[in-house]
């Protein structure tokens, strides 16, 4: 049986070598790895691809639908379009009434590439002069903002979304698949729905921030909010450098993590991987945990403190002295730290 297996292996080997062998060699004669799938017609075809770049007229505002190529949007002095796509996928582009209307045709042909080797990038690129009120839907290959102020709402089945450099009042992202970076932005009220992949923002201010994350998490640093509504299923919630006046957070898998950060009022809830804070300055705190415990490091007076502890299996520690597996003070001292662990201890220092 062994001798079987052994022999089995040797000659896949040898299949699977030959196989490569062959293919680089096809590749070196001319032979080509990029082709397409005429859906309509069910034959394989070779793909034509279109380079256009051409001006446009000005615009305010945006209504644009693709499915196949990565959107880029930049600032520029003047409005312009450039596009590298299949000839098949060239969606319908006009502008009418200061607004640029992108719609997708109904593409016949599926680009394949073997290996991803000399993969052809489908894409394109708006080059915009002023801000813009946007409805952004793409399905393939995602979307990167630099330096325009966007309003209104962007979508992205599958590739995620980059917006740098962008001062609006409201924005609404949505994103299936993909990770979602923001970095130097400013928006009164930025709202954020993540399936799968991570959501990250960096040097930001925000009045009200609401972010989900089904699958990947959540990463804030240096961000600045009123109010901070965050939610992940499956990654965690990592803040640093987080200043917000009230932060509700929710993660069911994966801890929450403070680092240098400043939270008048925090609410939070831990179904798996506890809550951990770190040179952090909390007035009030609502902490509700069922594994993995309570880890506190607090700038602070712990005079200033009234306490709720409440811990079913651990224990209960408060600048390093042990409490009662229930510890209860009312003295009305302004501030308050109220915490339940199902499983896992308790440990907060302030000083």
């Amino acid at each position: 049986m062994k001798k079987f297996i052994l022999v089995m292996v040797i000659i896949n080997t040898s299949l699977l070598l030959l196989g490569g062998g062959i293919f680089g060699l096809g590749l070196l004669l001319g032979g080509k790895n990029n082709f397409g799938f005429d859906i309509k017609n069910k034959v394989f075809v070779e793909p034509i691809y279109i380079n256009e770049y051409y001006d446009l007229d000005d615009f305010s505002s945006m209504k644009i639908d693709i499915e196949m190529g990565k959107l880029y949007i930049e600032e520029s002095d003047k409005c312009r379009i450039e596009y590298r796509l299949l000839e098949e996928a060239i969606p319908d582009i006009k502008v009418e009434d200061e607004t640029l209307i992108i719609t997708h045709k109904d593409n016949k042909v599926i680009p394949i590439n073997i290996m991803n080797i000399d993969s052809e990038e489908q894409y394109i690129k708006l080059y915009v002069t002023k801000d813009q009120y946007a409805e952004i839907k793409t399905s393939s290959g995602g979307m990167e903002i630099k330096n325009v102020n966007i309003d209104g709402v962007i979508e992205s089945s599958s590739g995620g979304v980059s917006i740098t450099g962008s001062e609006a009042d409201n924005l609404d992202i949505k994103v299936s698949s993909g990770r979602t970076t923001l970095d130097n932005v400013k928006y009164e009220d930025l709202k954020a729905n993540q399936s799968s992949g991570k959501f990250v923002i960096n040097n930001a201010d925000v009045g009200n921030l609401y972010a989900r994350s089904l699958s990947g998490g959540i990463e804030f640093e240096n961000v600045t909010a009123e109010t901070i509504e965050g939610n992940s299923t499956s990654g965690g919630i990592d803040f640093t450098k987080v200043s917000a006046k009230s932060a509700n957070l929710d993660a069911n898998s994966g801890s929450i993590k403070m680092d240098g950060c400043e939270i008048e009022n925090l609410t939070a809830d831990s179904t798996s991987g506890g809550v951990k804070a770190e040179d952090t300055e909390i007035d009030n705190a609502d902490l509700d945990v069922s594994s993995g415990g309570v880890k506190l490091n607090l700038i602070g007076d712990v005079n200033d403190y009234d306490f709720d502890l409440d811990v079913s299996s651990g224990s209960i520690n408060v600048n390093d002295e042990k409490k009662n597996s229930k510890f209860i003070t009312n003295d009305g001292k302004g501030k308050k730290i109220k915490v339940e662990t199902s499983s896992g201890s308790i440990n907060i220092n302030i000083n």
